[in-house]
């Protein structure tokens, strides 16, 4: 049997392929303009994406609160005037749960996340950050105006003004709702 050796050159050790000062801040200047440009895109798509999940969720409230009308005979009649916030908020949440609409359905992603992702269903925490408007107690009164809001984010955090969607469904910013004016 054979025996194999292994030979080593160790007379001269070399450096093959090493890079310079310049060369490796060169790479990291790159490397970090290109970190900065994808921030800022990371940036935009997650605001459109919030904006989106705002946009669906007016249109669950609209939807809850359209039901609500039709089988309650009325727009919920609740008063801003009793109590805090938070008791508005909760019967608001209480009124419309029965048609689908939880709770998350009620807050805007952007807002959440700007208040450090609050535990959002406790004490001074429970909130609403899509204001309702108030109608009477008559079946057709919130289907009577094209141009009338049911439901206004709070917050104007897109850009171009508070969203709102209107009686006939549209969702539209308070800048659009002024050319309406």
């Amino acid at each position: 049997m054979p025996r194999s050796f292994c030979v080593v050159d160790v007379r001269k050790p070399t450096l093959i392929g090493a890079f310079t000062l310049i060369e490796l801040l060169t790479v990291m200047v790159v490397i970090m303009i290109l970190a900065t440009m994808l921030t800022s895109v990371v940036v935009e798509l997650r605001g459109r994406a919030d904006q989106a999940k705002c946009t669906q969720n007016l249109k669950n409230l609209y939807t809850g609160a359209a039901v609500y009308v039709t089988q309650q005979g009325s727009w919920p009649q609740i008063s801003p005037m009793k109590g805090n916030s938070s008791t508005f908020a909760k019967a608001w949440v209480e009124a419309l749960e029965p048609y689908g609409i939880s709770h998350i359905n009620w807050l805007c992603p952007t807002v959440q996340r700007v208040l450090g992702d609050p535990d959002y269903t406790t004490g001074n925490n429970y909130r609403i950050d899509y204001l309702p408007n108030s109608f009477d107690d008559k079946p057709r009164t919130p289907f009577q105006w094209e141009h009338q809001p049911w439901f206004a984010e709070r917050g104007a955090v897109h850009g171009h003004g508070n969203l709102m969607i209107w009686t006939n469904g549209q969702i539209v910013t308070l800048e659009e709702a002024m050319q309406y004016q």
